[in-house]
Order: structure tokens, then C-alpha cells, then sequence
């Protein structure tokens, strides 16, 4: 690891910061759009980002997979898919392999509706990256989920 003299570390680290602060609070604003476009709430929102994804790379989450990520008791979390499939977005399926595990997948409508609202997003963000090496884009990804852990570890905290 490279060694930087302290106020510049600290500086460096502070801008950093603030970039990753500015970031959330921008997505934070452009997610709440789309959320009361469609009538949900935050944490409907933040349960369609993980059922999404787990829909997207085949790997379905579980209500009690979600209640986790989601730090909801099993209740809210049932509540809540319970809420999210009255409305149309997403699916209860048994695993073929396993009849006691259930997962909850997007709905095809969902997804495109879905796609049609994050996909310009995802293109403006190729744009704002087009400059960067492959290596340093990695290096920045890798950051970022650290990042995320560290502010993941602190919630946990009392």
C-alpha cells in the first residue's frame, strides 16, 4: 500500500468521502422518483433491488434472505413481499429441488418497467466511466464494496 504523508491521506480520504456521500444522496433522489412513480416506499424499493438482482443472475433470494439484508424482522419482511406481490411486481416460487424453500422473483412486467426507468441511468454511467482503464475501474469497484461493508458493519452497531 502505497504511503502517503498524513494531511494528504486525509484529505484524499475526506474527498473520497464526500464523493460517496454526494453519490448516495443523488441515488437516494433519483430512486425516490421512481418509487412514488409506482407507489412504493423506500423499503419496497430497497427489496426490489435485491430481488432483482437475484432474479437477473439466477440466484432467487428468500423472504428470510431479504428480512436479513433488509434488517427486518421475518414479519415485516413477509408483510412486505406480501405487499409487493398484491400489487404485481413480484412472485412467490417453491424450489423445484428443495419444496420448503421459497423465493420471491420479479414479475416480467416489473422487470421492464423496471429496466425502462434504471437502464438510462446504467448507459450515463458507462459515459461517466468511458476514460478510466479497465484496471482502475476495477480498483474503484473493489473500494466502493469496502466502502459499503464498512457502512453495512456500522448499522449493525448499537
Amino acid at each position: 500500500m502505497p504511503t502517503q504523508p498524513e494531511p494528504q491521506r486525509h484529505a484524499v480520504m475526506g474527498d473520497l468521502i464526500d464523493a460517496l456521500r454526494n453519490f448516495t444522496v443523488e441515488s437516494d433522489v433519483f430512486v425516490d422518483g421512481f418509487a412514488r412513480a409506482h407507489n412504493m416506499g423506500r423499503s419496497d424499493m430497497n427489496a426490489i433491488m435485491w430481488i432483482s438482482q437475484g432474479t437477473s443472475t439466477g440466484d432467487p433470494v428468500t423472504v428470510g434472505e431479504l428480512a436479513q439484508r433488509l434488517r427486518l424482522s421475518p414479519a415485516a419482511a413477509t408483510a412486505l413481499v406480501d405487499r409487493l406481490e398484491n400489487v404485481g411486481h413480484v412472485r412467490r416460487y417453491r424450489d423445484p429441488n428443495d419444496r420448503r424453500r421459497v423465493t420471491v422473483q420479479m414479475n416480467d412486467t416489473a422487470m421492464k418497467v423496471a429496466s425502462a426507468f434504471f437502464v438510462p441511468l446504467g448507459v450515463l454511467m458507462h459515459e461517466a466511466a468511458a476514460e478510466f482503464t479497465d484496471e482502475e475501474l476495477a480498483r474503484t469497484a473493489e473500494i466502493v464494496r469496502r466502502m459499503s461493508g464498512a457502512v453495512t458493519e456500522a448499522g449493525r452497531k448499537p
